[in-house]
């Protein structure tokens, strides 16, 4: 069984960042992956960053899910952005993304958000058809672009 816990501490946010980086060795994305752990706990100190974290057992964790509030002017409400889901590879295929994806969704909606929204890695298949059993769409309208700065 799985504990979840939102990331309202130091500690805690620490722990977000140590699987954030974890989430970027298991994507090779070390080279793209700057953030240090003081960037981190900034943005949860700063409440532009939050997070909900599961522990097994033990009390060890084992994946996080981030996110954000964007806004749609659309509908004249805020968009729940989830940024990372991660679960350590020996907590995978046990419930815990549906879980998380749970927890989630009731955040958003206590928070009246119109929707939720993410971004999978093209790569990804196994978490592609994953977001898809959740009810997630692929929105095929839009393309993502960018610029670093």
């Amino acid at each position: 069984m799985y504990s979840l816990k939102t990331a309202d501490s130091a500690a805690l946010w620490e722990t977000a960042a140590n699987l954030i980086h974890e989430l970027a060795e298991y994507e090779n994305l070390t080279d793209v992956c700057k953030s240090t752990t003081d960037d981190i706990k900034n943005l949860f100190k700063e409440n532009l960053l939050q997070a909900v974290i599961a522990f097994d057992a033990n009390d060890k964790p084992a994946g996080l899910l981030t996110y954000f509030y964007m806004v749609s002017t659309f509908y004249g409400k805020k968009i729940a952005y989830m940024d990372d889901l991660f679960l350590r590879e020996e907590h995978r295929h046990k419930g815990l993304g549906k879980q998380l994806l749970h927890k989630f969704e009731q955040i958003a909606y206590d928070n009246n958000c119109c929707k939720l929204e993410w971004k999978c890695l093209t790569w990804n298949k196994p978490a592609q058809g994953f977001y898809e059993s959740f009810g997630g769409q692929k929105d095929n309208e839009n393309m993502t672009y960018f610029k670093i700065l």
